[in-house]
């Protein structure tokens, strides 16, 4: 669904990617794991058109998205969840006027009880209630505004799901019953991830392909359960031992 050949960027003389590739197939769970600043966000950027690439393809479903048709059709179709909910929502805006702008934006002619309808239904797949349409993100706990990021991401009804770090602002017990959530929404509407993270762990949770990033160049890439238990690049071996208890630190390095 998403290929990704031979990206590189670079800002001024600093090079943060060097010929990445990697594959999201139809509603597969792909982790990008790497450390801060290996360049993992600055993927996510390209894919969603907010930066531009130096070199290399990125296409969606066979086609180049450097094609103006078809990064509009993908503009609906890969949305996105961010690390700080607080920072992804407007203040100003109650959760009514959040969850309306990607569906005005996709189906204007809705309106009414049709549109109410679909708000609560929204809320209702991440679960939340209706009874929040008329309330500001301030007065929402940071789980509930992580979930309200989700629903508004659902809100066109996307294929892929680029999840950037969409944990590292929540607590413990609140990260656990979003990762339940993001199982929930893959098992009933078969909805693609692309999570970045840096964490191992969230990754062995949640993926069935991982992608290791260091320095902006994949270091390994293979199925979650083969990379966690048997990692063959010294860099995973590391981050690993860092990271997580056996068995996943049983493979040392020679």
């Amino acid at each position: 669904m998403l290929t990704i050949e031979r990206l590189s960027k670079s800002y001024g003389k600093q090079q943060i990617l060097c010929e990445v590739s990697f594959k999201v197939g139809a509603g597969e769970i792909v982790g990008l794991v790497g450390q801060s600043g290996s360049g993992k966000s600055t993927i996510a950027k390209c894919i969603l058109g907010l930066e531009r690439p130096d070199a290399g393809q990125m296409s969606w479903r066979g086609r180049s998205l450097a094609e103006r048709t078809v990064r509009r059709t993908a503009s609906r179709e890969i949305q996105a969840v961010f690390q700080d909910p607080r920072s992804s929502l407007n203040p100003r805006w109650t959760v009514r006027q959040l969850l309306s702008e990607p569906l005005d934006n996709w189906t204007p002619s809705e309106e009414g009880s049709a549109r109410g309808a679909r708000l609560t239904a929204l809320l209702d797949r991440v679960t939340l209630s209706g009874n929040l349409l008329d309330r500001y993100p301030h007065e929402l706990s940071t789980g509930q505004c992580q979930r309200l990021c989700v629903a508004r991401a659902l809100a066109p009804d996307p294929a892929l799901l680029v999840l950037d770090e969409p944990l590292s602002a929540l607590d413990v017990s609140v990260q656990a019953r979003l990762i339940e959530l993001l199982m929930e929404l893959h098992r009933s509407a078969g909805i693609g991830y692309l999570l970045i993270t840096h964490d191992f762990a969230v990754a062995g949770d949640l993926c069935e392909k991982i992608v290791v990033l260091n320095e902006g160049r994949v270091v390994e890439t293979g199925h979650a359960a083969s990379i966690l238990v048997h990692p063959t690049h010294t860099y995973t071996q590391g981050l690993l031992r860092d990271v997580l208890p056996p068995p996943y630190t049983q493979h040392e390095p020679k």
